[in-house]
């Protein structure tokens, strides 16, 4: 177990271990200190939660916690808790290591002196995971109430996914490690999966060699929040939009659009349609895009648009029917209406025979019912 110090509480004694790095440790592709040059406004309109703009860096805390199951639940231990905060010229974590269940108590009393300096939580799945059981443990540990929730929180999780999720195999912090961060971990780490396997030996056989081990990769995973908090919240700058992917300036397009930000969201938009993208990706930002444009009645774009998504997914009946419907009510080109809704149907013969296809079928038939009935007219 690397080195650390014996703390006396009112509950007994707890273990901490410590350690510092300069500001300039590079973790990622930028060294820690670039945290400290986002603002906190820009954090507070990522997470959604506009008390974040009132934290200032030096009391935000980078938490990440280890468990004795990866579910939750009343019978889960958080055995080790790393506490990550900016301390004048460095970045000092804190891990606080419960060396017997019976120790809890002091644990969670020592490690309250770090949560009450804490302005605001920066995690990932932290706000399902990590503080409703931090919350759970000082209610069954200490009897006491510590609704960390309620502070301003920046889970990471939420913004990543949507960023990269349509490109990434998945979003777990290893893989944003590996894709966006660029960092492997060392033969010292251990799959976080054996965690809670790996600490419950230890209570059998009292060998601490493996929690050596997990200190190390909860010390990693807390360096890891801080960078990744970079990569996320510098890809919202406006100034940034330029060097983003499709993909990463299609989430950013959303992230405006869902906020209000029209012209922000346009802008954004259009960088995704002019970057290299997959397939899915050039999918959902035709999607999204012509639903913006149709919102503007920016007709003549949004045409364009859906005939080339109609081209990408010949299986999809939606650009297809919007199609029908703009020249059925709006231009009065029922021709033109009748042979969009028909290729809409033949969208639908890809789709697998259930009731959603049925359900669909009718309501196309019912449309080309109703314009033949309007040719007809004519």
């Amino acid at each position: 177990m690397p080195p650390g110090e014996e703390l006396a509480t009112a509950r007994g004694a707890a273990f901490r271990m410590q350690r510092a790095y300069p500001l300039g440790h590079q973790h990622g592709p930028t060294p820690l200190a670039a945290m400290l040059t986002v603002e906190p406004e820009l954090a507070a309109e990522v997470a959604g939660q506009a008390a974040l703009a009132g934290v200032p860096h030096s009391r935000l805390c980078f938490l990440d916690t280890e468990t004795t199951g990866l579910v939750g639940g009343a019978g889960t231990l958080v055995f080790l808790v790393g506490v990550g905060t900016f301390t004048g010229s460095e970045f000092r974590i804190r891990q606080y290591f419960l060396r017997d269940p019976g120790e809890e108590p002091a644990m969670l009393e020592a490690l309250q002196s770090d949560l009450d300096e804490a302005g605001g939580f920066v995690t990932f799945n932290g706000r399902a995971f990590d503080l409703p059981l931090l919350e759970m443990r000082y209610r069954i540990g200490l009897r006491r109430d510590r609704p960390l929730s309620r502070l301003p929180h920046l889970d990471l999780l939420f913004p990543s996914r949507r960023l990269w999720q349509a490109v990434l195999p998945d979003c777990s912090l290893g893989t944003l490690e590996r894709h966006v961060l660029g960092l492997e971990r060392q033969e010292a780490d251990v799959p976080g999966a054996l965690i809670p396997a790996l600490y419950l030996e230890y209570l059998r056989s009292g060998d601490m060699s493996d929690m050596a081990r997990v200190a190390y990769h909860n010390a990693m995973d807390v360096l890891s929040l801080v960078s990744l908090a970079v990569q996320v919240l510098t890809r919202h700058r406006q100034e940034q939009l330029g060097s983003l992917s499709a993909a990463e300036a299609l989430a950013v397009a959303r992230w405006h659009h869902a906020a209000g930000r029209n012209e922000s969201a346009e802008t954004a938009y259009r960088v995704a349609l002019l970057g290299e993208s997959h397939h899915r990706v050039r999918v959902q930002t035709l999607r999204r895009y012509t639903r913006h444009l149709k919102q503007g009645g920016r007709w003549d774009e949004a045409i364009v648009m859906w005939q080339e998504w109609h081209s990408l997914s010949p299986e999809d009946p939606v650009p297809c029917l919007e199609i029908a419907k703009y020249y059925e009510w709006r231009a009065g080109d029922i021709d033109q209406a009748q042979r969009w809704a028909e290729a809409a149907l033949i969208s639908l013969t890809h789709w697998d025979p259930d009731w959603r296809r049925d359900q669909a079928w009718a309501a196309v038939e019912h449309r080309l019912r109703r314009l033949i009935q309007k040719l007809n007219q004519q």
